[in-house]
């Protein structure tokens, strides 16, 4: 069975069409010029904040990744981080991860927001979902914790 995290798509999505709609506005400013009746060095000044900003959200979108976890029962487990440029896989034993389990915090607003955490032996923490609601956390932690219970029980029988 195979979990996936893909929260930080949504983040370098957002990232380079922001970045994109910045290039264009720069392109219209450097052919018109400033609009009729705003200075010319407000406007430059606008548009170098604008663009400090998607550079900014850019270095950040790129830092986050998306995450896939396969379980299998004749393998040990992969997980792989995906970054925009690049991808990151690393094999891991079963017995050397600990069962999920849900985590609450809360988001910038002050909502809710839970975590379904696994820890792994060398001290990685890796979340398989997150979201709102936590009936679908708490699914995805009961079977990812079944899958790897019944793996174990497997491997001792």
């Amino acid at each position: 069975m195979t979990f996936r995290n893909n929260v930080a798509a949504f983040l370098w999505g957002f990232s380079a069409i922001f970045l994109v709609l910045v290039a264009a506005m720069t392109y219209v400013f450097i052919r018109d010029g400033a609009p009729f009746g705003y200075s010319p060095i407000i406007v430059t000044g606008a548009m170098a904040l604008l663009w400090i900003g998607a550079v900014g959200l850019t270095v950040y979108s790129t830092s986050k990744h998306c995450l896939r976890v396969t379980v299998r029962s004749d393998s040990p487990v992969f997980i792989t981080w995906r970054f925009p440029f690049r991808k990151e896989e690393r094999i891991v034993a079963r017995t050397d991860i600990a069962p999920a389990t849900v985590v609450e915090s809360t988001d910038d607003e002050g909502a809710p927001y839970f975590h379904v955490r696994v820890p792994i032996q060398d001290g990685t923490m890796i979340d398989i979902a997150e979201g709102h609601h936590r009936a679908s956390c708490e699914a995805t932690c009961l079977r990812f914790n079944a899958i790897l219970g019944q793996r174990s029980t497997e491997a001792t029988v």
